[in-house]
């Protein structure tokens, strides 16, 4: 928030001490939403709904919409009856099916019943599809036309339509069975002839998503094809809903959130980071340190295995940590490479040798450096030209491991439809630890001519 829309909510707080309410509504009335809802943070129940019955009513549905769960549940519980059927009944049905989602289903249920017949059925209908489904994200407020319609009377109905409609810069062909039949740009229907068909111009093959696709293939085929709307069909190719720009920027942070969680080692928090739970927190985190507990355990064992080789030349220890540490990182890196492109869809399975290929070229380019610089290091601190040479040679094994586990694990994790993100982080660093000791510690054998 700006110094001066900061400075403006100050100047409303005043007026509202002084209860000098128009003064304080004519200031909200000329603020951005997202302003006015940064600034309805943490404020207590009544001064909440307060602010609330100042604001208009097509601005407080804005507000409402961008506010965190916490303040929406809040605004709920404390408000009017009159005053939520007001908020949830204009909501749009994306933004009110993503609240329902997190409401208890004894809320939801009654909340449902405040809306129209017509808007529960739509909430009904959205919130029968899968989590975290196409269905789930659209919304049916999409201005539909006919084939033979001419444009004059499609900018007609399109005028007719807008101030309900989430978009009017696509409109979609259907026929009388809501078939989707092509997309036509408003662009179009203003450049065109009035006495023109709509089917004379519009685009006949759309690009769209069934409802039962994933948020995120939604969202990578909006960004792939660079388009502001898409349509959102059932299984005989029906138009039921759209899905806009906006409506992907919330499916991408939450996706790259979790992603980010995942990769981590921590099981995704769907609370925001201040207003989790102490406990949930730490139970989140507490499963994957266990299991990297448990796993590094084998290190141990690796290290106790080998304990004659580093009882013989105790040096070959001193550089346990440089080499875990790089092959990890290696392997962290392909990992972070491979899962935002599967994310972002440019990895496909026709490409696997192609990737395998280049990741071991670019671990062996990349080893090559690490290890020649593992050998200058060895070699200056005097452990002898043999140590040396076996610290160079692990180092460049161990990134080319690490490439080749930080590439094949996510990929593997997609064929067993896991989460590709679990297999990065912890769990690489972890197989990689594993892998790369083995090798260093035989590579030092071979060198120096030690057996077990």
């Amino acid at each position: 928030m700006s110094n001066e829309e900061s400075k403006l909510l100050y100047e409303v707080e005043t007026c509202i001490e002084q209860k000098r309410f128009r003064e304080a509504k004519e200031l909200l009335s000329d603020m951005e939403p997202i302003d006015i809802a940064e600034g309805l943070e943490g404020l207590p129940p009544a001064k909440l709904v307060l602010y609330f019955r100042l604001l208009p009513k097509d601005l407080a549905v804005e507000v409402f919409e961008m506010l965190g769960f916490d303040e929406q549940e809040r605004f709920l519980a404390h408000a009017t009856g009159d005053e939520v059927t007001e908020i949830i009944e204009e909501m749009s049905d994306d933004d009110r099916t993503e609240l329902f989602d997190e409401l208890p289903a004894t809320t939801v249920k009654r909340l449902l019943l405040k809306l129209s017949p017509e808007e529960r059925r739509l909430a009904n209908t959205l919130l029968g599809y899968p989590e975290d489904s196409a269905g789930r994200i659209m919304t049916p407020e999409y201005i539909a036309l006919k084939a033979h319609m001419t444009v004059k009377a499609a900018l007609e109905r399109i005028r007719e339509k807008a101030r309900s409609k989430e978009t009017i810069y696509t409109s979609f062909v259907t026929d009388e069975g809501r078939h989707l039949l092509g997309a036509v740009e408003l662009e179009d229907l203003i450049l065109a002839s009035p006495d023109a068909e709509v089917i004379d111009i519009m685009n006949g093959e759309p690009i769209s998503v069934a409802t039962s696709a994933d948020q995120e293939h939604a969202a990578q085929i909006i960004s792939r094809y660079d388009l502001h709307t898409l349509p959102v069909v059932d299984k005989e190719n029906r138009l039921v809903g759209i899905i806009t720009f906006d409506d992907v920027l919330d499916v991408v942070e939450e996706e790259a959130t979790e992603d980010i969680e995942r990769m981590a080692g921590i099981e995704p928090v769907e609370e925001e980071y201040l207003d989790a739970n102490l406990f949930t927190v730490a139970r989140k985190r507490f499963l994957w340190l266990v299991i990297c507990i448990i796993t590094e355990a084998l290190t141990s064992t690796v290290l106790k295995h080998y304990s004659p080789l580093t009882q013989h030349v105790v040096s070959l220890t001193f550089f346990v940590p440089l080499l875990i540490g790089t092959g990890g990182n290696a392997g962290t890196q392909a990992a972070t490479l491979m899962i935002r492109g599967m994310t972002v869809g440019e990895i496909q399975w026709n490409s696997l040798g192609r990737i395998v290929t280049r990741e071991a070229a670019t671990g062996l380019l990349l080893g090559t450096a690490l290890g020649l610089l593992g050998l200058a290091r060895a070699w200056t601190i005097g452990v002898g030209y043999g140590v040396a040479v076996t610290v160079g040679l692990g180092v460049m094994l161990v990134v080319i491991i690490g490439n080749l586990a930080g590439t094949l694990l996510p990929l593997l994790a997609r064929a067993l439809r896991i989460d590709p993100a679990i297999m990065s982080g912890p769990f690489i660093t972890t197989v990689v630890d594993i892998v790369g000791l083995i090798v260093y510690f035989e590579t030092a054998g071979r060198v120096l001519g030690l057996r077990l």
